[in-house]
């Protein structure tokens, strides 16, 4: 029993620190890309980006729903795992953009970096953007994605490995 308590707590763990890394992951992306002069406004370019900034995210799960279904013999289990690691990674993806916004400071929003909190206005922006921007637009609406993909994702995947590779 502790085990199966501990993969859990780690999946969330690795789930926890992909959403870290996927919020710095995009913008270093665009900078490299930028550079290299891929990304441009062209059919080509757009994929390019799809591919590196969507697909990305099959790296923590893939791996994860094999080794569920590996130790658990479970597609169910599987999926729920893939479930875990997305719905947390995006929960910290976007806590993430919070602190940025909150502590580092962004360009764009510098009304909302802590050293505005003076401003008449800085606890009414932030708890506009906090319930607006991270909580509704970022967290919540992601999160069904998560869901939906990690259910899917983490099913097919453990699927294809107990069908075709467990078995050999």
């Amino acid at each position: 029993m502790k085990i199966i308590k501990q993969r859990w707590v780690i999946y969330l763990i690795i789930g926890i620190a992909f959403g870290v890394f996927d919020f710095y992951y995009h913008s270093y992306l665009a900078n490299i890309l930028a550079r290299q002069q891929v990304f441009t406004p062209s059919i080509g370019g757009e994929i390019i980006w799809l591919t590196l900034s969507i697909g990305i995210w099959l790296v923590p799960i893939v791996p994860i729903a094999i080794y569920e279904a590996k130790i658990s013999k479970s597609k169910l289990r599987a999926s729920f795992a893939s479930l875990l690691t997305w719905c947390a990674s995006i929960v910290f993806y976007y806590l993430t953009n919070a602190f940025q916004l909150a502590f580092v400071g962004s360009s764009g929003r510098l009304e909302l970096h802590i050293s505005n909190q003076n401003n008449p206005f800085f606890w009414e922006n932030w708890g506009n953007v906090f319930y607006q921007d991270i909580i509704v637009a970022g967290i919540l609406r992601w999160s069904v994605v998560a869901v939906l993909g990690g259910l899917i994702i983490g099913f097919l995947t453990s699927f294809i490995y107990l069908r075709f590779i467990a078995n050999r």
